[in-house]
């Protein structure tokens, strides 16, 4: 099945769901009680995107997995953000429970195949404790949970330079929390470990060992999280057939928020070490009138540099170390009926100087360095 066809059907998708959660709400409103088991509990999420880029020389994608963008494949795309998810959850004592969540978006082969984002059992010691095992959210960043659920966050997407920086969502293994009180405040404490897989359209990543600490304290309004997490990473070529050594890696991410009825700001920074070591951050600010949400974000991440230790940098890999790019973006979030909203974005990219960013599928030979594109992007999200 080619990609239009798979979009299209995804379309439907979304249409049938949104129409299915608009009924639901009518009949909650007339007073007719939704049927639903004690067992489990169905929901999920959708997102329908479109993105244009001015730059018309690459492609300009928000996650390093997608294969192609708005840009020089084609002026006009709905890869980047139109995905559909569904999760069942199930409480099978006070306990014990389970959570599946399956998503479809578009991935490295070009396809929208669906695939297993959580899969995991869930043991709560009591309110405040509890341990999972299976596939779990990666806690990295302040959307990390609700990453894929576009409904959740004020813009159409979470700052790329940020955000591109570590593409592992989720973690196959173990992980556990206490969450405890000080006075007013809440403090979470988390721990995990277990291994991750990422497919790109060139290469296929592995980590394994990996493990974190991450906290989170709660004030009011206002959230603080710090995480610190390490692993061993490696790349496998899948022209060439050839797996890189496996190489240390660790992140230490800090992320603050202060969110209230009438306004939200957010701010994130991490620093990555492998090879090199590089860094990125935003911050962002909106206001609420009413249903609606206009908001301003800048972004950046900073060029990688080489770290002590390892074998002397490739022309390639100094291609890759170089890639800095900056963000400024203007958006408004319109929540037009329950459980259903949409976005319209407007981004001013910068390319750094002797870099061309993260756009992919250039020209041989391209050299954008420093220059500006624009991107529109608009979407409806909707939750059921």
């Amino acid at each position: 099945m080619n990609v239009r066809c798979q979009f299209a059907m995804i379309i439907a998708l979304v249409f049938s769901f949104s129409v299915e959660a608009a009924q639901t709400n009518q009949m909650e409103a007339k007073g007719i009680p939704e049927t639903t088991s004690n067992l489990f509990k169905f929901g999920g999420f959708a997102t329908l995107g479109v993105a244009h880029s001015s730059q018309g020389q690459g492609d300009y994608v928000i996650d390093s997995t997608l294969p192609k963008g708005p840009g020089r494949s084609s002026n006009w795309s709905v890869g980047n953000d139109s995905r559909i998810g569904v999760q069942i959850s199930a409480n099978f004592t006070p306990q014990i429970s389970s959570v599946l969540q399956v998503i479809s978006e578009y991935q490295a082969d070009n396809s929208y195949n669906p695939s297993v984002e959580w899969a995991n059992v869930k043991y709560d010691f009591s309110a405040d404790a509890y341990i999972r095992l299976g596939r779990i959210a990666l806690p990295t960043f302040l959307n990390s949970d609700t990453r894929k659920v576009g409904h959740s966050y004020p813009w159409v997407h979470p700052p790329v330079e940020l955000y591109r920086v570590l593409a592992i969502t989720s973690s196959d293994g173990i992980d556990a929390r206490y969450r405890f009180e000080m006075g007013d405040a809440i403090n979470s404490v988390k721990i995990m470990y277990g291994s991750n897989e990422i497919e790109r359209p060139t290469s296929i990543s592995t980590s394994r060992n990996m493990w974190g600490f991450f906290d989170r304290f709660e004030y009011g309004d206002a959230m603080l999280r710090i995480g610190y997490q390490q692993r061993e990473a490696s790349s496998y070529r899948i022209q060439t057939g050839i797996a890189g050594p496996w190489i240390p890696n660790s992140d230490l991410s800090v992320g603050a928020s202060y969110d209230t009825e009438s306004l939200f700001m957010l701010s994130e920074w991490i620093q990555r070490k492998s090879t090199t070591k590089l860094s990125a951050m935003y911050v962002s600010g909106g206001v609420r009138i009413d249903n609606f949400m206009p908001y301003l974000t800048y972004s950046n991440n900073s060029k990688a540099s080489f770290l002590p230790g390892f074998p002397t940098p490739t022309a390639a890999s100094i291609v890759s170390a170089e890639k800095s790019q900056s963000t400024i973006s203007l958006g408004m979030r319109w929540d037009f009926m329950k459980n259903m909203d949409f976005k319209l974005q407007y981004d001013q990219v910068r390319l750094r100087e002797n870099t061309n960013g993260y756009l992919i599928n250039l020209p041989p030979g391209a050299m954008l360095y420093g220059s500006k594109f624009h991107v529109i992007s608009a979407a409806v999200d909707c939750v059921f």
